[in-house]
């Protein structure tokens, strides 16, 4: 069966002054929020940390998906369970144990998840998804929001699908980076099931009716595709 589509709408491409207005403009539509921390080391950008987490948790009751491009990670990331992250998602290129981080998310009270950046295969990671509920495939070069969907990158979310299917693994296949309405079927055509989109929904004129359109897009390509795999019958 299919998971359900998430739609997660990054604050990244929020108003900043702005914040908790901005994550009430999507509630109701938006299953999660995507919270992009990033720490001007790992990836050559600053925006958000803990304080700010903390007081937006406060302002709404969306599930917070908190993606961590930093480095050290097994440092900081229990502290976003405490704080109410419902994901927490931790770069692989920036962890010398990812298995060992997420028994300490699980632990905290967190869903684990595992990133991997443009450049980086994800083949050496495929064996460590059952010990995560999340692997995130940027589709753009971690650090920066704006930059244009990179289709070769679905490559990845191809392979991911294929060892969860054949594993029966309880995982979710997010992708980051580029996530628009011209964008978005392909990437739940090449099996992913999670989304998030910054521009497409905080640059639209109705962020809520940005998201249910690219919700709409995803399941319409999930949807043609399960007619087409079984042979004109859809199930």
């Amino acid at each position: 069966m299919t998971p359900d589509i998430i739609i997660a709408p990054s604050i990244l491409a929020a108003d900043f002054a702005n914040l908790a207005a901005e994550a009430k403009a999507v509630e109701g539509a938006a299953d999660w929020l995507h919270v992009d921390v990033m720490d001007n080391h790992f990836v050559p950008n600053l925006t958000i940390g803990p304080p700010v987490v903390e007081s937006l948790r406060r302002a709404t009751g969306i599930p917070f998906d908190c993606h961590l491009m930093i480095e050290d990670p097994k440092r900081w990331a229990p502290a976003y369970a405490q704080l109410g992250a419902y994901n927490v998602t931790f770069h692989a290129e920036a962890c010398d144990d990812p298995v060992a981080l997420a028994k300490d998310l699980r632990a905290a009270g967190t869903l684990a998840g595992l990133a991997v950046d443009r450049d980086t295969p994800i083949e050496p990671y495929l064996e460590l998804l059952p010990h995560f509920d999340t692997i995130l495939v940027m589709t753009i070069k971690a650090g920066f929001g704006g930059q244009a969907f990179m289709p070769e990158m679905l490559d990845k979310v191809r392979a991911a699908r294929r060892h969860v299917d054949a594993g029966h693994l309880d995982i979710r296949i997010e992708v980051d980076g580029g996530i628009a309405a011209d964008t978005i079927e392909a990437a739940a055509l090449a099996g992913a099931d999670a989304f998030v989109a910054g521009t497409a929904v905080y640059g639209a004129h109705d962020p809520a009716e940005a998201c249910r359109k690219l919700r709409a897009l995803a399941q319409a390509a999930v949807a043609r595709q399960t007619t087409s795999d079984s042979g004109g019958t859809t199930v």
